[in-house]
């Protein structure tokens, strides 16, 4: 655009309607789907933009492709012209906008659509405007109440736009530039942050709006970082379990995430951005933001761009909120969604604004310990392979282990021998040089990803701030990102120490709480086996039960060896694995793993029961289901491939336990969220790693804050068997876990 013109590159336009939408031809034969769709994208910029002309031009490129579908485009365009009186003199197809020629061009769409679907095809038919003037802005606001507070699905959409992050920043803040509101389908204002309207000022009318209208946004969490709630603001009870259809009518007006709720509806798309709702729920094309404006600031953006952008994601909103609403209420999710995940949200964003302290000094020595640590491996795994080679090429790697020293090799293939983890544990055990190329491998790991990439994420306050991710895993379950937290590696002391890395503030300490076995625990209930049922009623070692009755032995002559077998299959199990991928964990032989897992079901033949009716439920609903109405579909049970199918059904077999794990540790953070709150303790929440709970503590605080994480996980479900967490305190991560 230029000089308030909406040029048109005739050449490109039909080119990328061409590619874009599937094609279709006339009863001639004659392509038509690019000129069909460059009139579509012209009358829905015309619709939604501030222009003034309207003109199309010739770029540089011709595609023999496409040629004859701009030339039929010129043609329909020229009559567009003659039909208005417009004088088409040669090189200048240039007009002035007006309604006639928006509803001339409507016409043109229909007649090169037919009859066909084309032709009644959604178009973006809401006029966008900005502004910046406060009294045009309180009487916007005042509207957007007025409408609001009639009744609770008056929905009012917003949309705040902040600015990609300069590259010399350091940390994660982002300004913001304005708010969009949508509360009319035929208008969206967008509201720029400039002078006397500031974040604050529109954080605040956001937030009282918020108390008496439904507002509806994109990825609620990131508009927390100017406003508040109003249900959160005045909320200190925990999870309300309300499954009843009571709560399609909610008796008070509440926020919704129209980014959750699509995420509910489809779990297994995990990137979820504005374009996808636009296309899913409102047939409409939303271009991306990095396409729009890459990573540059938007302040260098066209400004009419930018307001159109956030102008179409907040009516986006307003016409998806009722669809995505109807579809939660069908699928029996609405419950999850406002009584789970939209309290979560809230909770998740408070958790990363307080971050955890990383001190840079500690992680500088922990790297300088595992440096020391791998310069000693490396001249160890040299003397044993007689020469110096490149650890980390698979290549050498390969002819070193398996030509240069002998040792036995899976078969080669034209890349070369294979030297993944899983070949290399099984020779780690006869083999020195091989058990130190697998320590040398896990260090620099640790090293390159923790010790000397974490550093790049402690900002100026001396905290990382990770980002947590409620709408990324298939079974519900928390991810963090920027850093990833939740892989902080427990199983060597070496990679444990990390956590000595953080700590709580001055004077504080930290309380971490985990849950004990808790699918495991889920796996009794939810199969209903008497047998486990007790097992953990008994309340002894769950393992060592295990092994006593599956190998027919008193419980205290089980063997370490026979208890960490029946660990395995325990754990197994939950995960549906089969006797092949047991007998790689526990290096034994297939027909040895399957006679373990076959004395497993005949010790509890309801887990056994379960496994197949939850195969045969998803099978024929296309989907599992967690104990709180969580669904994951499963598409992979109806592949043709068989090792696609067999994967789709360890899929049925572990989503619902792995899923009601995370619904339940949801429900936990919840509860002890709002009991801090409530009990106005000085503590907070801070960290949530699997199935993990940490809370930075006031030391006046311990006594309160332990019984009370304690007891808000313990009781977070209502189990056939008991829930049990571990919690324990001390002055850094690792004291504390």
């Amino acid at each position: 655009m230029a000089d308030n013109r909406l040029i048109i590159d005739i050449n490109s336009l039909v080119r990328d309607a061409f590619y874009a939408i599937p094609d279709f031809t006339d009863e001639s034969g004659s392509h038509l789907g690019g000129v069909y769709g460059a009139l579509f994208k012209i009358l829905s910029d015309l619709k939604t933009g501030d222009f003034e002309r309207v003109e199309v031009v010739h770029g540089d490129e011709e595609l023999s492709l496409i040629k004859e579908q701009v030339q039929n485009f010129e043609k329909l365009w020229t009559e567009v012209l003659l039909e208005l009186g417009v004088t088409v003199e040669e090189g200048s197809l240039s007009v002035p906008k007006s309604d006639a020629l928006i509803e001339a061009l409507q016409n043109k769409l229909a007649s090169v659509s037919g009859g066909s679907e084309g032709k009644s095809a959604p178009i973006f038919n809401c006029r966008i405007r900005s502004t910046s003037d406060l009294n045009e802005v309180e009487d916007i606001f005042a509207k957007a109440l007025s409408y609001g507070a009639k009744k609770n699905d008056n929905y009012v959409a917003f949309y705040v736009l902040f600015d990609n992050p300069s590259k010399d920043s350091h940390g994660k803040e982002k300004e913001v530039l304005g708010v969009s509101l949508c509360f009319d389908e035929s208008e969206a204002v967008f509201i720029k942050a400039e002078n006397f309207i500031t974040a604050d000022y529109l954080g605040k009318k956001l937030s009282d709006l918020s108390e008496k209208v439904s507002l509806v946004t994109f990825d609620a969490k990131q508009s927390y970082k100017i406003f508040e709630p109003f249900e959160i603001k005045i909320r200190t009870s925990g999870y309300e379990d309300d499954a009843s259809d009571s709560i399609t009518t909610a008796a008070s007006p509440r926020l919704i995430d129209v980014l959750i709720g699509a995420y509910l509806l489809n779990p297994i798309k995990n990137d979820y951005e504005p374009s996808d709702v636009a296309k899913e729920y409102c047939k409409l094309t939303l271009e991306k933001r990095t396409d729009l404006f890459g990573k540059n600031s938007l302040k260098e953006a066209d400004e009419k761009k930018v307001a159109e952008y956030a102008g179409k994601i907040s009516y986006i909103c307003l016409l998806s909120a009722p669809l995505i609403f109807k579809k939660l209420a069908k699928t029996n999710m609405l419950s999850l969604f406002y009584n789970m995940e939209m309290p979560l949200s809230y909770i998740l964003f408070a958790m990363e604004k307080e971050g955890i302290i990383a001190k840079n000094d500690e992680l500088k020595a922990y790297g300088d310990k595992l440096a020391t640590r791998i310069t000693e491996l490396e001249k160890t795994i040299y003397e044993a392979a007689g020469c110096e080679f490149n650890i980390n090429s698979p290549k050498q790697l390969g002819e070193i282990l398996f030509e240069k020293l002998g040792l036995p090799a899976e078969k080669k293939t034209k890349s070369g021998y294979s030297t993944a983890a899983d070949v290399l544990e099984k020779l780690a055990p006869e083999h020195s040089i091989v058990a130190d190329i697998l320590e040398y491998r896990g260090l620099a790991k640790l090293k390159s990803t923790y010790a000397d990439g974490l550093a790049e994420f402690i900002e100026a306050d001396g905290r990382i701030h990770t980002s947590f991710n409620q709408t990324i895993t298939a079974t519900g379950r928390i991810s963090s990102t920027e850093p990833n937290l939740q892989n902080i590696p427990m199983r060597t002391e070496l990679g444990r120490l990390i956590r000595k890395v953080f700590v709580p503030r001055e004077g504080y300490v930290f309380a971490d709480a985990d849950y004990s076995q808790i699918e495991l625990r889920i796996l009794a209930h939810m199969s209903g086996d008497q047998g486990l049922i007790d097992a953990y009623h008994e309340g002894e070692d769950i393992h060592r039960i295990t092994a006593s009755k599956v190998f027919h032995v008193p419980f205290d002559e089980v063997t370490s060896l026979q208890r960490r077998n029946a660990k395995a299959v325990n754990f197994g199990i939950v995960y549906g694995i089969s006797s092949f991928g047991l007998s790689q964990d526990l290096s034994i032989s297939v027909g040895e793993a399957r006679d373990y897992m076959e004395k497993y079901f005949e010790t509890y033949p309801g887990v056994r029961a379960y496994q197949e009716k939850v195969i045969s439920d998803a099978k024929e609903k296309g989907y599992s289901v967690t104990m709180y109405g969580r669904r994951r579909p499963i598409p992979e049970l109806k592949a043709g491939n068989f090792n696609l199918r067999q994967f789709g059904e360890r899929v049925a077999m572990n989503a619902p336990i792995q899923g009601t794990a995370a619904d339940i540790m949801k429900i936990a953070m919840i509860n002890v969220f709002f009991a801090i709150k409530r009990e106005n303790l000085r503590s907070r929440l801070i960290l949530q790693i699997h199935d993990e709970l940490v809370i930075e503590t006031d030391p006046a605080e311990v006594d309160k804050v332990t019984a009370l994480l304690t007891r808000e996980m313990e009781n977070a479900a209502r189990l056939a068997v008991p829930l049990e967490a571990e919690c324990h305190v001390g002055s850094d991560w690792y004291e504390a876990k």
